[in-house]
């Protein structure tokens, strides 16, 4: 009698498990499996995923373009699978970005790895200071998102120095020292690259295939703040509560937007049709017109900083903030439409694609409709997740567990 009882509680033990797998599968909160051991002789992991969609675009930055919209020419059904993962040999804490259909991934012992979009490693190198330690050479420290514009792979450092590589390569095209170390992306525009010299938030414009400085701008205190680039103007936030607005000839300062006390600027600033549009420390959240700098709203509704990148469309406002919340502002008025609260989660700068919200929040990519912010389904990792990077057919993420995931459209 025991011995059936055994078998009985067996049997339901086993079913439980087989009928977790099952949920797990379904669209809604699912858990992404752990990367296999091996990095080298088996880098990348696939499942039998046929993506509805051929991957095509770029994703030059951490949030997109080189206006930092946060806006994907993409759009996906609310059913996606994992399509490949690639296992790196360290954590990976910054957004991979997608250029010429080549993924570029940053670990976090200064390896920088270029993948094909089916995961396949093209090349791998790691970034060396030339010192000894324990007998050990020295990696360089890559605390700065790469970005990747025209054939040529930006990388910033902790060291003060801007590398430029051959994207298809991975082979040294110029080094810019700098001043101080390199926290926010680099960006570029029109063959010139922009970075900030961190301490005393510099702007520095230099050519993008020679590395010849042409322009560097006024000092305005500390920036951690990444550049971004329209037509006319390079814009970037900085401690000094301001947005800064300049030339994207010769980095010269055109105009400050002065912000609230307490509105230090740490997160990138989007730029769309000639407004700008910021967070900050105090929680204000402003558009603004780049040519003037006047002012065209302000919403004071996030509770803690906004220092993640807005996401901007022709509609909408997408912003993140340490309060925990997703907040959709209307783009007209910066009214706000809708709350999505994460429960005490740490959401990253938002991507808007198609009909739908992705975001990061600690170690879930969170799926929202842009309408009202409903959340329709997310995936759960084994680790913090970066921002996403989002293309036709693919949304890629690291994580700090060692690996970049690939996601596609479930087969229907």
């Amino acid at each position: 009698m025991n011995e059936r009882k055994g078998r009985n509680v067996l049997f339901l033990a086993l079913l439980a498990i087989v009928l977790g797998m099952v949920v797990a599968l379904e669209w809604g909160r699912r858990t992404v499996p752990h990367p296999n051991e091996s990095v080298r002789e088996n880098p990348a992991i696939f499942v039998p995923v046929q993506p509805s969609e051929i991957p095509a675009g770029e994703w030059n930055t951490f949030h997109g373009d080189s206006a930092l919209r946060g806006v994907a020419d993409a759009s996906f059904p609310d059913r996606l699978e994992v399509l490949w993962r690639l296992k790196t040999r360290a954590p990976v804490e910054q957004p991979p970005v997608v250029s010429g259909g080549i993924v570029f991934i940053v670990t976090a012992r200064g390896e920088i790895i270029a993948a094909n979009l089916d995961g396949h490693e093209i090349w791998a190198r790691e970034l060396f200071t030339g010192e000894i330690y324990n007998g050990e050479p020295v990696r360089r420290r890559i605390e700065a998102p790469p970005a990747c514009f025209d054939g040529i792979l930006f990388i910033g450092c902790d060291e003060n120095i801007l590398f430029a590589m051959d994207a298809a390569s991975g082979r040294d095209l110029w080094p810019l020292k700098l001043e101080s170390p390199v926290r926010g992306a680099p960006n570029y525009a029109a063959g010139r690259v922009y970075v900030i010299d961190r301490a005393d938030g510099v702007l520095v414009c230099a050519d993008a295939k020679t590395g010849a400085v042409l322009g560097r701008g006024e000092g305005v205190g500390r920036s951690d703040a990444p550049p971004s680039v329209s037509e006319g103007a390079v814009v970037y936030g900085s401690c000094a509560c301001e947005v800064h607005v300049c030339s994207p000839v010769d980095a010269k300062r055109l105009r400050d937007i002065k912000l609230d006390a307490d509105s230090q600027v740490a997160g990138g600033v989007a730029l769309s049709k000639g407004q700008l549009v910021s967070g900050s420390r105090s929680g204000k959240i402003i558009a603004a017109d780049i040519s003037t700098g006047a002012t065209v709203w302000a919403n004071k509704d996030p509770g803690a900083e906004v220092f993640a990148t807005p996401a901007v469309n022709d509609d909408w406002v997408i912003a993140s903030s340490y309060d925990g919340f997703v907040y959709g502002l209307a783009r007209g008025d910066g009214a706000t439409r809708w709350r999505y609260d994460t429960h005490g989660g740490m959401p990253l700068s938002p991507v808007i694609a198609g009909d739908k919200v992705i975001v990061s929040v600690d170690g879930e990519l969170v799926f929202l409709r842009l309408a009202d912010g409903t959340k329709i389904g997310s995936l759960e990792f084994g680790g913090r997740i970066t921002e996403p990077a989002v293309i036709r057919g693919r949304i890629l993420v690291g994580s700090e567990d060692g690996s970049v995931v690939c996601l596609a459209p479930a087969l229907q």
